[in-house]
């Protein structure tokens, strides 16, 4: 094989890794925004890591943003976090697209996270207004996201997807620039994603 080719199979499997989230609602439909938590209860969802087969749902921590995981995955737990949802910069509600800047919400006030640095914990904050700084990658770029399909959430501020990671304090997610986090990586991952996460990303932006 050669090295030309090894470095393609080594993109494809940390794009693979970046693509650790999905949203979930009750039935498998078609990605829709809303300005605030407030409108439509169809167009709220949850949101899932395939890594940790938990929900990302608001959780008080001592540091850190208020953001970790369900103690499950079971479907009273699914329906019980199904509070965040996607606003669109704008009043136009057609579904959701691949590679558009979105902001994202949860059902609290503040609603809104966005990138701040922070001296503990993952680079986030809550915001009463939305920013506009997040896209879902992993599907052809202008392709409508339905729910159900595994995608990476990528932050424009931060240029990094957004992932589960092993924090001593705070919440645990993280970005792969996150100290120690590619230590945590299983063997079979190491190599690929440390050294192709960059490239990866870069090929979901431009798919």
């Amino acid at each position: 094989m050669s090295s030309s080719s090894t470095t393609v199979d080594k993109i494809a499997i940390a794009t693979d890794y970046l693509k650790q989230w999905t949203m979930g609602s009750t039935e498998r439909r078609a990605l829709r925004p809303k300005p605030e938590f407030t409108g439509p209860t169809e167009r709220n969802y949850n949101l899932k890591n395939k890594r940790v087969r938990k929900f990302l749902q608001w959780e008080r921590q001592t540091f850190g943003i208020n953001l970790g995981w369900t103690d499950d995955a079971e479907p009273a737990t699914a329906k019980r976090v199904m509070r965040w949802f996607c606003a669109r910069n704008g009043g136009d509600q057609r579904p959701v697209l691949y590679g558009e800047a979105i902001a994202l919400g949860y059902g609290i006030k503040p609603s809104f996270i966005h990138h701040t640095h922070r001296d503990v914990g993952i680079d986030l904050n809550w915001s009463e207004a939305p920013v506009f700084e997040w896209k879902l990658l992993g599907g052809k770029i202008g392709q409508e996201v339905v729910t159900g399909e595994w995608f990476a959430i990528y932050n424009t501020k931060a240029r990094e997807c957004l992932l589960e990671f092993d924090r001593t304090v705070g919440g645990d997610i993280g970005w792969p620039s996150s100290q120690s986090w590619a230590s945590q990586l299983e063997d079979r991952l190491r190599d690929a994603v440390k050294d192709h996460w960059r490239e990866a990303a870069t090929a979901l932006l431009g798919r």
